[in-house]
């Protein structure tokens, strides 16, 4: 048997596969490659577009991060000014109350005088009033007489005058 290995590849094959190798490159390149090369640049510019949209978002959270810090900011003064506010007009108010009693406190010392006064004023004419009948009764044992109505009435006057001129000391 005689058996021959050929080693080298035949020329015809080889070169038909050769072709059709490149046949198949060159449908391959311009049905997979361009369409291929299309869908990158496309997700490309998607990339690069959500990428911008992501950092125009980012600014736009700082700004308004920062817009609320500062609304935070002002909310805490406001709250500060609020209760600085309350703390006053507490205070004021305060103030008034005290005022207030301490003029009802005059008030009421004042119309307590003025009773007092008259109290004593009332005491001092019963006072007198009784001083002068007793000193009638001692009068009339001196005298050993009785006075008739308008004597003894004129006589009270006249003592009652006399005794209201007269400083009482209490």
């Amino acid at each position: 048997m005689d058996f021959q290995v050929n080693i080298l590849p035949d020329p015809i094959n080889l070169g038909l596969q050769l072709v059709a190798t490149l046949i198949i490159f060159l449908v391959l390149r311009a049905k997979v490659t361009e369409p291929l090369k299309a869908m990158l640049e496309k997700r490309a510019s998607g990339i690069e577009k959500d990428i911008k949209v992501a950092k125009d978002q980012k600014a736009e959270a700082e700004d308004l991060k920062t817009k609320y810090e500062i609304s935070l900011e002002k909310a805490k003064e406001e709250g500060r000014e609020i209760v600085e506010s309350a703390k006053k007009r507490g205070d004021q108010l305060k103030e008034e109350i005290i005022s207030e009693a301490r003029a009802e406190a005059s008030v009421e010392r004042n119309r307590a005088k003025n009773e007092i006064e008259r109290e004593k004023e009332k005491a001092l004419d019963s006072l007198k009033s009784e001083v002068a009948s007793m000193a009638m009764l001692v009068a009339n044992k001196v005298v050993n007489k009785n006075l008739d109505e308008s004597t003894h009435k004129d006589m009270i006057d006249n003592f009652i005058n006399e005794v209201g001129e007269t400083k009482w000391q209490s």
